[in-house]
C-alpha cells in the first residue's frame, strides 16, 4: 500500500494503473484472463520492439553472432509510428537481437514511452551504461532492467562475449547500484541475466556471491536461462540444467537475500500450446515484421521468421495485421493444442 500511495503521488493515476493492470494480469496469469483473451482478442497492450539488429560483440551463444543480415537502426519516426499505434499501451520491452544503446535516439524512444506512462523494461550488457547514461536511466524511472552478465570471472565472461571488458561492465554496474541506493523506496527494478552453457555452468554460485558483493544491501534478483535453443553453431555449448544445479541455485539465493529464478524454457515437462499467452505480446524486428512473441528468437532461424511473421508493420497497420489471416491461423492452432507453423521453433511449449 506505502508504494501503491508513492506511485500515484509521484507518478499519476495513469501509471499506477498501468502497473497494476500489468502485474496482476500478466505476472500472475489467471486462467479466466487467458481464455478472454482467445474469445475476445483485445487489442495488445504489451509490445517488444527491436530497435537495432547492431551490436558490438561476438557472444558466442547468439544467433546474432552467425547472422549476414544487413545491419539497421530504427528511426525515431519508426518508433514514434509503431507505438503511436497502441492507444491503450500499458507495457514495452526494449531489447531485440542487438546492443540498444547503439541507435543514437536510444533515451529519447525511452523518454518518449515513459513521457506516456508505460511501463519499460530492458536487458542490456551494461557495456555503454557509463555515468551519464545511468544517471539518466535513473532520471527517467526506467521500471525493469536486467545487467545481462554470464559469468563470475574476467576470464570467462570474455570468452563468451568477445567484445566486452569484465571490470568495465562491473564498474558501471556498480555505478549505477549507487545511484539506485540514494533513493528511499524502489524506482526501478533491478536484476541480473545470466544465460547457462557449458562455459558457465560451474560459475553460478560464484556469479550469485559477485552480485551479492556489489549489491550493497540492495534486494536485488538474478534470472538464470538455458540457452533458449539448441543450433548447428550452439550444439558443442548447449547443456541441459540439472534440477540439483537449480535447487542449489535457489537455496544459495535465499542465504544470500538474491531473489533467484529459472526462466520457463527449463521447465520438465512443458505446457502445451493451449496454455499459451506469450501471444498478447506481440514483437515486432527491427525491419518492420511481427511476429507472435519473442520465444522463437535466438534459434538463428532469422529469415524463415520474416518469412512467416504475422506481417509488416511498416507496410500496414498493426490492426490490419492483428486482425488478419494469419494472426487468427494462429489462434485456431493453439486453441486445437497445435503449435501453429511461425511457433515451430518455441522453447515454452510443446505438443504432446
Amino acid at each position: 500500500m506505502k508504494h501503491l500511495l508513492y506511485y500515484i503521488k509521484k507518478r499519476g493515476l495513469k501509471y499506477t494503473f498501468n502497473l497494476s493492470w500489468y502485474q496482476f494480469f500478466w505476472g500472475r496469469r489467471p486462467t479466466f484472463f487467458r481464455k478472454l483473451q482467445y474469445w475476445l482478442r483485445w487489442y495488445p497492450a504489451y509490445i517488444e520492439i527491436e530497435i537495432t539488429n547492431r551490436c558490438n560483440m561476438r557472444c558466442v551463444m547468439c544467433e546474432h553472432t552467425y547472422w549476414d543480415e544487413p545491419p539497421r537502426d530504427m528511426s525515431f519516426d519508426e518508433f514514434k509510428y509503431i507505438v503511436d499505434q497502441f492507444p491503450r499501451l500499458t507495457w514495452i520491452g526494449l531489447t531485440g537481437i542487438g546492443e540498444s544503446f547503439l541507435n543514437k535516439d536510444f533515451i529519447k524512444m525511452l523518454s518518449y514511452v515513459k513521457a506516456k506512462g508505460i511501463i519499460t523494461e530492458i536487458y542490456d550488457t551494461f557495456y555503454f551504461v557509463d555515468k551519464e547514461i545511468a544517471n539518466k536511466l535513473i532520471e527517467l524511472k526506467i521500471d525493469s532492467i536486467y545487467a545481462s552478465i554470464d559469468a563470475a570471472t574476467k576470464e570467462t565472461y570474455e570468452k563468451i562475449r568477445p567484445g566486452s571488458n569484465f571490470e568495465k561492465v562491473i564498474k558501471n554496474v556498480s555505478y549505477f547500484l549507487d545511484l539506485r541506493r540514494r533513493y528511499p523506496i524502489p524506482l526501478t527494478k533491478f536484476n541480473f541475466h545470466y544465460i547457462v552453457s557449458k562455459l558457465n555452468l560451474n560459475e553460478i554460485l560464484d556469479h550469485l556471491k559477485l552480485v551479492s558483493s556489489i549489491s550493497k544491501g540492495l534486494s536485488l534478483g538474478v534470472q538464470f536461462t538455458r540457452l533458449l535453443h539448441n543450433y548447428p553453431q550452439v550444439k558443442d555449448i548447449y547443456v541441459e540444467i540439472p534440477k540439483s544445479i537449480i535447487e542449489e541455485s535457489i537455496r544459495k539465493g535465499k542465504e544470500l537475500n538474491i531473489e533467484v529464478t529459472w526462466n520457463a524454457n527449463t521447465l520438465d515437462p512443458k505446457p502445451t500450446p493451449r496454455n499459451c499467452i506469450e501471444w498478447t505480446m506481440p514483437f515486432i524486428f527491427v525491419s518492420g515484421e511481427v511476429i507472435p512473441c519473442c520465444a522463437a528468437n535466438e534459434k538463428n532461424r532469422r529469415q524463415f521468421q520474416k518469412e512467416y511473421s504475422m506481417g509488416n508493420i511498416f507496410k500496414q497497420s498493426f490492426r490490419e495485421i492483428w486482425r488478419g489471416k494469419r494472426y487468427r491461423i494462429l489462434l485456431n492452432s493453439l486453441a486445437k493444442d497445435i503449435l501453429p507453423l511461425v511457433c515451430k521453433d518455441c522453447c515454452l511449449y510443446e505438443e504432446k
